[in-house]
């Protein structure tokens, strides 16, 4: 499952470079489908494991993995109100 999330070949990742001019954006995207494939597989992986063998389930490492995904969603949020932030400020109308 992981891998059908990671980022794609240097090709599409050239592209995107070349579309958003902006290596922000761009490790950005990659970043943000890192966290995803990451997710997916976390959750897939848990959930399969709690439904066919649920003594075989390493809880550490799911709470581990658990405190993984909130810490990205955390960043990710943070990233998208500080851009919300920025953009209602550049685009507010001036009194």
């Amino acid at each position: 499952m992981f891998n059908l999330y990671t980022p794609p070949c240097f090709a599409a990742i050239g592209a995107m470079n070349s579309e958003m001019k902006s290596a922000k954006w761009v490790w950005g995207g990659i970043g943000l489908q890192l966290s995803v494939g990451y997710t997916v597989g976390y959750l897939v992986y848990t959930i399969g494991t709690l439904i066919t063998a649920p003594a075989t389930l390493n809880i550490t490492a799911a709470i581990a993995g658990l405190v993984a995904i909130v810490v990205m969603v955390a960043i990710i949020a943070g990233i998208i109100s500080n851009t919300n932030r920025k953009l209602s400020m550049e685009y507010a109308l001036a009194k």
